[in-house]
C-alpha cells in the first residue's frame, strides 16, 4: 500500500510537470491542458498527431513510461488509471466549465473521446495479450525454477554429506597425526611434548569417535596408556643418562676447579686488595672480602656451566601431569642413593652385615678407606664430594626441591652424615698422614677454601671447621714438638756465660729480639771508632736470644695458620695459642732449664737465674703482646701466661740451689778453720782458714754474681754473711773448749774484722761515708787482691750512693751480735755485765745473758788456772772446787746447746 502511494505521489508530480507545445489559449487554460495533457498521456495516447494546444512534449511523455511500466509488472494498471482520474478530478475542477464554454475545445474533446474508447480498446487488448505471455512465461519459469530447486537440494545433502566426510577424514588424520607425532617425539625424547600430543589424542578421540566403530582408532585409542607407560619409562631412563654425565667424572672437575679459582683467583685477589686498602683484620670470605670480589671471577663458577639437568624439568612436568610424582619420587630416590654409594665410595654409606664384620670398633687402620689415605686420594676424594655437593644443590634449587618432597635441607642431611662417617678418618690422616710444615700447611689451605665454599653454598660448616680446629691444636703440638728439639740442641750448646757481642748489627738485632728490663740502658764497653772496635756483654747467656728468636717464629708460624681463614670459635682458636705459649715456656723451656739446675757448678746456677730473670720479663712482655694481638681482636681481653708463675718458681728455685750451693762451699772452708781459743800469744794478722774464706766470698761475689740482679746480689750477700755471723757465733758459743783466753779472743777479732773488711770492697769505691772514693776498712790488716773488683750489673747507674751506703751498714750490722759478743769477752770488768742489768741493755743489748754466763765462765775459769800459780794451795782448792761445779755445769749446757743447734 505504502509503494502504491508513493508510485502516486511521483506520478502526479511528473503529470504537473509536463508542458505542452503550444501555449495559444490564456495561462489559466494552459494550466488545465497541463494537468488535462498528464490525464491524456496517462491513458497512453499519443498526441504528437494533434494540431492543438493540449499535443503535449513526447520528452515528457518518455517520463511517464518508467511509471507506466512499473504499474503493469506490479499488476497496477488499473490504479494508474484510477489515480489518473482522481487526478484529473483534483486538478481541472473548474476546467470543465470553461471548456464547455470553449466550443473548439467542445468540438476536440468530442473527437477524443471516440480516440480515447479506441485507445482504451487498443490498450486493453494489449494488455491481455501481453498478461497471457507473461502469464505463460511465468508458468515456464516456474516449472525451471521447482526443478532446478529439486536439483539444488539434492547438490545440498550430497555437499553436506561431503563436508560432513571431509571434516571426519580430517579428525581422523589428525588423530592418525597426533599418534605418529607422539611416537616421534618419544623417539625424539620430547617427553612433555609428546604427553601433551597423547593428551590431546585421547580427548579428541573421546569427543569426536567414542560412538563411531572404527576398529583402528579404537586400537590407537587402546595404545595410549602404554604410550604413556614409555613415556614414563623413557624420562627415568633420561634421568639416569643425566645422572651418568652429570656424576661422573666431571664431579672431581668441577670440585678441582672451584677449589683452584678460590686459591688461586679469588685468594691472591684479595690479598692484593687487603694489603692495598689495609684491610688486615678482614680474612678471607668475610662479608667484606665476599662484597669486593670480582665479578667476572664467579662468573665462571655458575653451576649452569657445569650441569645440565633440561631432562628433570620435563620429567617433573610429565610426572606432575600424570599425577603420579610419588612415583617419581621413589624411582628418583631410589637412583640417587645409589649413585651417592657409587660416588663415596670406597667409604660405605650405609654399612651392611656382611662388611667389615672383623673390624674393632672405633679401629679404622685396617679398613678400605684408610690404606688408600694419603694428600693426592684425600683432596680428589673431597673434590669429588664437594662437585656432588654442587650438583646437588643446584638440582634441588632449579627443580624447588620437589624431587626432595619440598626438604630444603637434603644437601645439608647428606653432608652431615657423610661427615659423620668421613670425620675418623680424616682425624686419622691428621694424626699419621702429615708430617713436614709444607703438608700441614697445604691442607689446611684445602680444607679452608673448602669451609669457604660451604659456608658460601649455605651448607653446614661445623663439622669440618671442627677438623680445623684439631688440625690447628695438632699443629701446635708438632709446634711445640719442633720448638722442643731446636730448644733441646740451644740448651746443651749454650756456655751459661753472658753473651759478648763484638758486631754492633748483631748487637743491634739482639736488642730488637729480646724482652729486656724497662729501665734497662745496656751500652758498650768498648766503642773505639779510631779502630772500629766493638764490644758489650749482655747479662744473659745466648740461650735466651736464641730462645726469644725461636719462639717469636713459633708465634709467627701459629698466628699466620690461622690468620687468612679462621674465622670462627675465635675464642678457642685464641685459648689454643696461649696454651701453646704456655706450654711453650712451661713445658719445655721451664722444664729443660729446671733440669739444669741439678749442676753443682755456682757460675751455672747464677748465669740460670739470671737467665730465668729474662724469661719472666719474656714471659710478661709476650703476655701483654698477646692481649694486643689477640685473634678475637677484643681490647677488653687480657692474657696473662701462667708461665710467669712457673718461671718465679724456678727462679726462687735457682736461688735456692745456688744459696745452697755457696752455703756448702762455706761449709767446706768452715771445716778448715781451726781457731786456738787456748792462744797466749797475739796475732796481727787473720788466721789462713779465715783468710782462704774471705778470698773466697770476694771472688764469689766479684765473678759468680756480679750479672745477678741487684736484688739478687744483696740477697745472696746478706744472706751468705748472716749465716756467716751465724757460724762464727756458733762455734764461740758451742764449739769452744771449756777454757778460753782472752789472748785468742783478740785473735778472733782479728779475724772478724778481716772478714768485716771484704764488705766495702764488694761496693765499689765506697769509703764508707757515703762518698764514692774508696779507703782502707777500719782493719789496718791488708786485704787479698782479688783479679778484678766485684761489680753490679749497671750498679753505677741505676742505684744512688745512698742505696748502696744503706746496704753496706745492712751488712755491717750482721756483724754487731758477734762482736758484742767479743767486746764483752775482752772487757776487764765482767761482773759488771753479770751484776748490772743496767749495763747489759746498754752495752751488750743482742748479747743472751746465758750465752754470756757460759762465756764468762770460760774465760774467768782460764783466768783463774792463770792465777792459780801465784797462790796458796788453799786458794788453790778453793778455786778448783768453783771450776769444778762450773765445768760441770757448762758441760750439761753446752751439750743442750749443741742438740738444739747441730750443723
Amino acid at each position: 500500500m505504502e509503494q502504491e502511494v508513493l508510485l502516486s505521489q511521483e506520478f502526479q508530480k511528473v503529470l504537473l510537470a509536463s508542458e505542452p507545445k503550444k501555449k495559444s489559449i490564456s495561462s489559466s487554460i494552459s494550466s488545465t491542458q497541463d494537468e488535462h495533457g498528464k490525464s491524456n498521456i496517462t491513458n497512453g495516447v499519443d498526441f504528437g498527431t494533434q494540431d492543438d494546444a493540449f499535443e503535449l512534449d513526447p520528452q515528457s511523455f518518455d517520463k511517464w513510461v518508467p511509471f507506466l511500466r512499473n504499474a503493469v509488472e506490479n499488476d497496477q494498471l488499473n490504479a494508474i488509471i484510477q489515480e489518473l482520474d482522481t487526478s484529473i478530478d483534483d486538478n481541472f475542477q473548474g476546467l470543465e466549465l470553461q471548456l464547455l464554454q470553449d466550443s473548439q475545445i467542445n468540438d476536440k474533446l468530442e473527437s477524443s473521446v471516440n480516440e480515447i474508447s479506441n485507445i482504451q480498446n487498443t490498450i486493453d487488448s494489449s494488455l491481455s495479450k501481453g498478461m497471457a505471455e507473461l502469464q505463460e512465461q511465468l508458468s515456464q519459469t516456474t516449472n525451471d525454477l521447482i526443478v532446478k530447486k529439486q536439483i539444488f537440494v539434492n547438490n545440498k545433502k550430497t555437499s553436506m554429506k561431503i563436508s560432513e566426510a571431509i571434516i571426519l577424514i580430517t579428525k581422523v588424520i589428525r588423530i592418525l597425526s597426533l599418534s605418529s607425532k607422539c611416537q616421534e617425539l618419544i623417539v625424539e625424547g620430547n617427553f612433555f611434548k609428546a604427553l601433551q600430543n597423547l593428551d590431546n589424542l585421547e580427548k579428541l578421540y573421546l569427543q569426536e569417535f567414542r560412538n563411531y566403530n572404527f576398529q583402528f582408532l579404537k586400537e590407537i585409542y587402546e595404545s595410549i596408556p602404554y604410550l604413556k607407560s614409555v613415556t614414563k619409562d623413557e624420562c627415568l631412563n633420561l634421568i639416569r643418562n643425566s645422572l651418568n654425565s652429570n656424576l661422573g667424572k666431571n664431579l672431581t672437575t668441577v670440585g678441582e676447579k672451584f677449589i683452584t679459582t678460590y686459591q688461586s683467583d679469588l685468594l691472591i685477589d684479595w690479598m692484593e686488595k687487603k694489603k692495598s686498602m689495609n684491610l688486615e683484620s678482614f680474612k678471607f670470605n668475610s662479608p667484606v672480602e665476599i662484597s669486593m670480589r670480582d665479578q667476572t671471577i664467579l662468573q665462571t663458577l655458575n653451576l649452569d656451566n657445569f650441569f645440565h639437568i633440561e631432562e628433570f624439568y620435563d620429567s617433573i612436568m610429565i610426572f606432575q601431569s600424570l599425577n603420579e610424582l610419588d612415583y617419581l619420587f621413589t624411582e628418583f630416590s631410589k637412583e640417587y642413593e645409589f649413585r651417592k654409594s657409587k660416588i663415596i665410595y670406597p667409604l660405605l654409606w650405609k654399612r651392611t652385615s656382611n662388611s667389615k664384620t672383623n673390624v674393632i670398633p672405633g679401629d679404622i687402620s685396617t679398613d678400605t678407606f684408610t690404606k688408600q689415605m694419603n694428600m693426592t686420594f684425600l683432596k680428589e676424594y673431597l673434590w669429588k664430594i664437594l662437585g656432588f655437593l654442587l650438583y646437588d644443590i643446584n638440582l634441588h634449587k632449579s627443580t624447588d626441591f620437589v624431587l626432595v618432597d619440598n626438604n630444603y635441607n637434603a644437601t645439608n642431611d647428606f653432608w652431615d652424615g657423610l661427615m659423620s662417617r668421613l670425620l675418623p678418618y680424616i682425624r686419622h690422616f691428621i694424626r699419621t698422614g702429615l708430617t713436614t710444615d709444607k703438608d700441614w700447611i697445604e691442607f689446611k689451605d684445602f680444607l679452608c677454601i673448602y669451609v669457604a665454599i660451604l659456608e658460601n653454598y649455605k651448607l653446614n660448616i661445623e663439622p669440618l671447621y671442627s677438623i680445623l680446629i684439631l688440625l690447628f691444636e695438632s699443629y701446635c703440638d708438632i709446634s711445640i714438638k719442633a720448638f722442643d728439639d731446636e730448644f733441646e740442641i740451644l740448651l746443651n750448646d749454650d756456655d751459661f756465660m753472658p753473651l759478648t757481642i763484638n758486631d754492633k748489627s748483631l748487637f743491634e738485632k739482639v736488642a730488637q729480639i729480646c724482652w729486656m728490663k724497662d729501665d734497662e740502658n745496656i751500652k758498650p764497653t768498648i766503642d773505639n771508632e779510631n779502630t772500629g772496635e766493638f764490644m758489650v756483654t749482655l747479662p744473659f747467656s745466648p740461650l735466651y736470644p736464641m730462645t726469644c728468636t725461636l719462639t717469636k717464629k713459633t708465634y709467627s708460624k701459629l698466628s699466620s695458620f690461622v690468620t687468612i681463614f679462621y674465622r670462627h670459635q675465635l675464642h678457642t682458636l685464641n685459648k689454643l695459642m696461649v696454651k701453646t705459649i704456655d706450654r711453650i715456656f712451661t713445658d719445655v723451656v721451664n722444664k729443660k732449664i729446671r733440669s739444669k739446675l741439678e749442676s753443682t757448678s755456682r757460675e751455672e746456677i747464677a748465669q740460670i737465674l739470671i737467665n730465668l730473670d729474662y724469661f719472666i720479663i719474656a714471659a710478661k712482655s709476650f703476655s701483654k703482646f698477646m692481649t694486643r694481638d689477640n685473634l678475637m681482636q677484643n681490647p677488653d681481653i687480657e692474657i696473662k701466661l701462667s708461665s710467669i708463675k712457673n718461671y718465679s718458681e724456678s727462679r726462687k728455685l735457682a736461688e735456692t740451689k745456688l744459696i745452697n750451693l755457696i752455703d756448702s762451699k762455706v761449709s767446706d772452708i768452715m771445716e778448715t778453720v781451726d781457731l786456738d781459743w787456748t792462744s797466749n800469744t797475739i796475732r796481727q794478722d787473720p788466721d789462713i782458714s779465715i783468710v782462704d774464706l774471705a778470698q773466697f766470698l770476694e771472688m764469689m761475689f766479684a765473678s759468680t754474681l756480679v750479672n745477678l740482679p741487684y736484688s739478687v746480689q744483696i740477697l745472696l750477700i746478706f744472706r751468705e754473711f748472716d749465716s756467716l755471723t751465724k757460724r762464727f757465733l756458733d762455734i764461740l758459743l758451742h764449739d769452744t773448749p771449756d777454757l778460753i783466753t782472752k789472748i785468742s779472743i783478740l785473735n778472733f777479732e782479728v779475724d772478724i774484722k778481716y772478714l768485716e773488711g771484704i764488705i766495702p770492697k764488694i761496693f765499689p769505691n765506697h769509703d764508707g761515708s757515703g762518698n764514692m772514693d774508696f779507703v782502707e776498712t777500719s782493719s789496718n790488716f791488708p786485704t787479698p787482691m782479688t783479679p778484678m773488683s766485684p761489680t753490679f750489673n749497671h750498679s753505677s747507674e741505676k742505684h744512688s750512693p745512698e742505696l748502696i751506703e744503706n746496704n753496706v751498714k745492712s751488712l755491717e750490722e750482721t756483724f754487731i751480735e758477734l762482736k758484742q759478743y767479743i767486746d764483752l769477752l775482752k772487757s776487764d770488768n765482767l761482773a759488771e755485765y753479770m751484776m748490772d742489768p743496767e749495763v747489759r741493755n746498754r752495752k751488750y743489748p743482742r748479747v743472751k745473758f746465758d750465752n754470756a754466763n757460759l762465756l764468762i765462765h770460760k774465760i774467768e775459769k782460764s783466768q783463774n788456772l792463770l792465777d792459780s800459780a801465784n797462790t796458796d794451795d788453799q786458794a788453790d782448792d778453793n778455786s778448783s772446787v768453783f771450776t769444778r761445779d762450773f765445768i760441770g755445769n757448762n758441760s750439761s749446757s753446752s751439750k743442750i746447746a749443741k742438740f738444739f743447734n747441730r750443723r
